[in-house]
């Protein structure tokens, strides 16, 4: 067996030698044989011809003698794939229309497949990721995993588990040398860093004496900024460094190939606690399970101890809420799987559409080879073996055109960075062995499947009909054309269900674009800071930065007015219970609502319209009556549409002093889309209390609000950056952001959305715009006689031409009315990413229908022109 093989490597590598030498030996054995015949007598020219007769069919023993020399089945293959070679060579426009469409294909497959690998199959970097787990509350729609100080008390003193709470990611002021810098902290508890199994690089995590209230300021350096900012010196562990505007010890350096799901450059002690900020849902729990513990041995003791988290804090939690535990990699980025899968069907449609369009190429192919198909099978070549020829044909055009993919994808998955890191996925996308093994399955399924349909074709020739057809009519292929129909009429089908989804997230996009902003954010620029910091731990120190830098940007020139916000348009704003009394109540009633402090520039610098009462003043300070000014939205909500009542609080009751207009921002009381206005609270920030400041800080960073004569520049910029560098040195400039930029931020989801599924809807409509062409142009080909007859006879090509494009522009309206059955049913997947438009948009369907037929109206009538041309007196003169 072993020399067989060798023996067919060999002849692989040099396979024209080898039938060189056949050829050789065979023509000395026939050459000995006529020297016998004529030592015998005979005459040597019938010699030469018994000898020929003797020795049988040259061809025959030639394929025997290969068949001695080598295995059957590698010799074959080999003979194949050099015959297919050599047939696509003699083709080459149908071998690169399928080559494209291969690569577009299998492109896009392979760079979704990628990030569905990353983000859904691919293990976590972390040792035995499958015990690491999630603590979520399950509802009936679905689990988070956000958990509060109470779920904190009840699960931290696990018997089966260990674990660590994991709070949120901020921006802070970092000093090193003489300057400062904005760096990303995130706050875990003890434990974090070995419960996710990462060993420390120098020193060590936290301990439960720093995590804890009151307990001393600690930090835990990355590895790169260890390196970037304290040049790698291990002596760094132990010394005291100055954070957020106090001393931190430094008690270790992450290890460097540890990978953190969010950009992070160093951690502080969390400290969870039923008080304060962890009183809310602001913690992520995560466990690993002991070794020797089962998943459903933890998983009970979860239960248990939410059932009485529950039950000690009274919650008001519908009964049937439980605690429990998921997979770690399997609860994160909730939001982009479901885009993902979504994602995945559509280039999955399209892959269906290209394999069909790829069909109906082959099909057409074959109908010009049916001679050919029909000689081969006269001469005594069977079906298998015909089957296997067209089949290695298929596959050595799929493994084309799956190289041409794979480099398409790697060009796509350069695309895909930037839209995955707009949902935080820190995983890395990469052409990995399981990606191209899963390209390569691909690609082989693809080319079996696009090869069956000339193979199935071939396996019904006539041979007797084959071999006697002639002419033009040998062209056709009359038979396939069913099925080749069929097969447009599916792609066109399937391409308006991507197009009906496209549109219909393209409206959405629209819609939210074009809402009423509230304000006008024309030559607005914003630059934010971290003042979780802790000199400036009161409302004096707040104030008095505000006054100063705003006063100095005001004197830059070009400036026509600058304030201080918590918050921006466009951004999610920190929302909280208050108490409101309006002019018509009796009694006090608790509401939610959105709160933003901000400078008495604020309103004039963002042109936000004043609807009754007044706005602040510079008189409205810490010393005066407290008041607060409202949005539409509170006032229609809690006051009735009237201006009159106060927020009610421990401390004072603030007077509702003025109505202004509302703006759009990301929502945190209610799910009702990407952008809307909700209740808001604005107070000024004089009057803002400290502790507010403090747990406002802590989440949010506020902005400086610049409005300039002209566009925003570099140099506003550094007017801007100055400003507040000559009222704090060591306050460093976070980003520089225009109102523009907050709107893209804000619906960047949505802009991926539709520009996502339009490009494989516009791909979808491409690859059938192919098939409709290909349709029409077989059909003049095979029908030129009869137009020739036709125009011979005194019709007009205005008329022959509409004739010819008519199969087209009915397959494209049946494929319409097919697709738009299977859009109804399919765009329900939908509805969680459509806003101010419906699932069933007639409008959407409507268009998209319409403009599919007159695409295909116009890949009809390319081919169709040909007819211009054509000589009636050229056509009757033919046979």
């Amino acid at each position: 067996m072993l020399d067989r093989i060798r023996a067919v490597v060999r002849g692989f590598r040099n396979r024209n030698r080898l039938g060189a030498d056949m050829d050789d030996e065979m023509r000395f054995h026939i050459d000995q044989c006529r020297q016998d015949l004529i030592r015998k007598g005979m005459p040597p020219d019938e010699a030469r011809w018994q000898a020929r007769r003797a020795f049988g069919n040259l061809s025959q023993t030639q394929e025997q003698a290969r068949k001695a020399k080598g295995l059957p089945v590698f010799d074959e293959l080999i003979r194949n794939t050099a015959y297919a070679v050599r047939q696509l060579k003699r083709a080459p426009g149908f071998a690169a229309a399928v080559i494209m469409t291969l690569a577009l294909c299998i492109g896009v497959n392979t760079a979704v497949f990628s990030v569905i690998d990353a983000v859904m199959l691919r293990r976590l970097p972390y040792p035995q990721p499958e015990r690491l787990f999630d603590v979520v509350r399950e509802f009936p729609s679905g689990a988070i995993t956000s958990q509060d100080g109470f779920a904190w008390e009840g699960l931290k003193d696990g018997n089966s588990y260990t674990v660590a709470a994991i709070g949120g990611i901020l921006g802070v002021n970092l000093a090193a040398g003489n300057r400062a810098f904005y760096v990303h902290q995130q706050r875990v508890s003890a434990h974090y860093f070995s419960v996710l199994g990462i060993p420390m690089a120098q020193g060590r995590e936290f301990d439960l004496a720093e995590d804890r209230d009151g307990g001393p300021d600690a930090v835990v350096l990355s590895y790169p900024i260890w390196k970037r900012f304290f040049n790698a010196d291990p002596s760094i562990v132990g010394r005291t460094i100055l954070l957020r505007g106090s001393p931190f010890l430094v008690v270790g350096v992450s290890s460097a190939s540890f990978i953190p799901q969010e950009e992070v450059d160093l951690w502080t002690p969390l400290r969870p606690s039923t008080k304060g900020e962890g009183g809310g849902t602001n913690y992520q729990i995560m466990l690993r399970l002991k070794p020797g513990v089962t998943v459903a041995e933890t998983q009970a003791e979860v239960q248990s101890r939410g059932a009485a988290v529950f039950e000690a804090r009274k919650s008001s939690e519908p009964i049937h809420v439980r605690m429990s535990i998921a997979q770690f990699d399997k609860t994160d980025q909730a939001g982009l799987r479901e885009r993902l899968l979504i994602l995945w069907a559509a280039v999955g449609v399209v892959l269906v559409i290209g394999c069909v369009n790829i069909a109906a190429l082959m099909l057409a192919r074959g109908a010009t080879r049916r001679r050919e198909m029909g000689t081969r099978i006269a001469l005594g070549g069977g079906m298998g073996p015909l089957i296997r020829q067209l089949t290695t044909e298929s596959v050595v055009l799929g493994l084309m055109g799956g190289a041409a993919g794979l480099a398409l994808g790697f060009a796509v998955i350069q695309a895909l960075h930037r839209w995955i890191a707009e949902y935080g996925v820190w995983q890395d996308l990469r052409l990995d062995s399981t990606v191209l093994l899963a390209t390569l399955a691909l690609t082989l399924v693809v080319s079996i499947a696009c090869g069956l349909a000339p193979a199935i074709q071939a396996a019904r020739v006539d041979v007797r009909a084959t071999l006697l057809e002639g002419g033009s009519r040998g062209v056709a292929g009359g038979g396939s054309h069913w099925l080749r129909r069929t097969l447009v009429l599916a792609e066109v089908a399937l391409s308006l269900v991507l197009l009906v989804g496209a549109g219909l997230l393209i409206r959405t996009l629209l819609h939210l674009e074009n809402l009423t902003p509230g304000f006008d954010g024309t030559n607005v620029l914003a630059a934010s800071a971290s003042l979780q910091d802790a000199r400036y731990a009161d409302t004096k120190n707040i104030n008095r930065l505000f006054r100063d830098t705003t006063q100095t940007m005001e004197k830059i020139p070009g400036v026509q007015g600058a304030a201080v916000a918590l918050h921006l348009p466009y951004q999610r704003w920190l929302n909280s219970g208050v108490n409101v009394r309006s002019g018509t109540d009796s009694q006090d009633r608790e509401v939610g609502t959105s709160m933003n402090y901000v400078t008495p520039e604020y309103f004039s610098v963002l042109r936000i319209p004043l609807r009754d009462g007044r706005l602040f003043t510079d008189q409205d300070s810490s010393s005066s009556a407290p008041v607060v000014v409202v949005n539409e939205t509170f006032a229609r909500k809690f006051l009735n549409g009237h201006l009159s009542g106060y927020l009610v609080g421990k401390d004072a009751s603030r007077q509702i002093i003025g109505i202004v207009a509302d703006v759009q921002q990301q929502p945190g009381l209610q799910r009702s889309g990407p952008l809307t206005p909700e209740p808001v609270v604005y107070f000024p920030a004089t009057q803002f209390p400290t502790a507010w400041f403090q747990m406002a800080h802590t989440w949010y960073s506020p902005s400086w609000i610049v409005r300039s004569a002209g566009a925003p520049n570099e140099e506003l910029s550094r007017g801007i950056e100055q400003a507040i560098a000559s009222s704090d040195p060591m306050l460093p400039v976070a980003e520089f952001r225009s109102l523009i930029d907050e709107r893209n931020s804000a619906l960047s989801s949505q802009r991926s959305n539709a520009w996502l599924l339009g490009f494989m809807a516009a791909l979808a409509l491409a690859l059938a715009m192919v098939g409709v062409y290909g349709i029409v142009a077989n059909s003049v080909v095979e029908r030129t006689r009869e137009f020739g007859i036709r125009m011979a006879l005194g019709s007009s090509i205005g008329g022959v031409i509409r004739d010819a494009v008519a199969p087209g522009v009915i397959l494209a309206a049946l494929g319409a009315v097919l697709g738009g059955g299977l859009a109804a049913v399919s765009v329900t997947v939908l509805k969680g990413l459509l806003y101010g438009v419906q699932p069933m948009d007639p409008l959407t369907f409507v268009l998209m229908s319409v403009a599919l037929i007159g695409v295909s109206a116009i890949a009809s009538l390319l081919p169709a022109l040909s007819l211009i041309r054509l000589e009636a007196s050229s056509v009757l003169r033919q046979d």
